[in-house]
């Protein structure tokens, strides 16, 4: 029972991470209704954003979250309103994917060039530092990580809730053309979704950084496991990339437990599966 219950609590904490990058994976999708598949990678340049600061400057990964999620954001607006709204079509999606599985190779290889295929890391000041509740072990930077998504996500709601900008998020996520004609610019709107959804990739990635290691490829596994988590909690729900993330989380570890660490990414992939199965079945029966 206390490696079952260790495996859901380490669960629960690794969730908050996929939890995390699927939000930030979920929230361009509500709004500009295109699957960003170089949302690892940001995740990715988020990492070596913080990995930088540290090694530059001694900052700490976590005290180094609010200059990321600003170099990230602003990186994110840029990317967006010269490259990405060029590719958007009314009618064919195909140009911003393609669009955007190219950027991933891009930045995985300027990684690569700048930082060659090393392991790199930063250390915080609390990365080996554990709290044991009896015969539980919780890791505290995971711990940190996962209370940081919880703030995240308050501030998010917050944001979109009360904020100008957030209503003029919802408005356009609704009905676009109904915002235009409201005088709402959806350019700029366009511009500040992906760069949140950049931001929040940075902040995932800078929470890794504590007890992870980043290196040019390391996209990939994270961006693999944010289209899981949105799939899982539904495309353009907040809520459901919350519960998404923790449901992978603990599919993972506890996987990891039963059938062994060497099969927990079968376990993953085969409930996934499973579960588009389910979906597909109760949409074609409403249908």
């Amino acid at each position: 029972m206390d490696i079952y219950l260790q495996a859901v609590t380490n669960g629960l904490m690794v969730g908050g991470i996929y939890a995390l990058v699927g939000l930030s994976l979920t929230i361009i999708f509500g709004v500009m209704k295109i699957i960003n598949f170089c949302q690892g990678e940001l995740l990715m340049l988020g990492m070596y954003v913080s990995f930088v600061l540290y090694d530059q400057f001694g900052m700490d990964p976590f005290l180094a979250i609010p200059f990321v999620a600003v170099i990230m954001f602003i990186f994110g607006a840029i990317l967006q309103s010269t490259l990405i709204t060029r590719s958007v079509r009314e009618d064919d999606d195909s140009n911003v994917l393609f669009l955007t599985v190219g950027l991933g190779i891009l930045f995985q290889n300027l990684c690569l060039m700048i930082f060659k295929s090393d392991y790199h890391t930063a250390v915080s000041a609390i990365s080996q530092k554990n709290i044991s509740l009896g015969s539980i072990t919780i890791s505290v930077p995971r711990l940190v990580s996962f209370l940081i998504l919880i703030v995240v996500t308050i501030l998010i709601f917050l944001f979109l809730r009360y904020t100008t900008i957030g209503k003029q998020i919802r408005a356009t996520s609704q009905n676009r053309t109904g915002a235009q004609v409201s005088g709402i610019k959806t350019s700029v709107v366009y511009a500040s979704t992906y760069g949140l959804g950049a931001a929040i990739a940075g902040i995932t990635g800078a929470c890794l950084m504590s007890y992870y290691y980043v290196f040019p490829t390391v996209g990939s596994v994270y961006g693999t496991r944010s289209f899981i988590v949105v799939t899982l909690g539904g495309l353009g729900s907040i809520p459901g990339a919350l519960i998404g993330g923790v449901v992978l989380g603990l599919l993972e570890t506890l996987g990891s437990v039963v059938v062994g660490a060497s099969f927990k990414d079968m376990v993953v992939f085969v409930t996934f599966i499973l579960i588009l199965v389910v979906k597909q079945m109760i949409k074609t029966k409403r249908g």
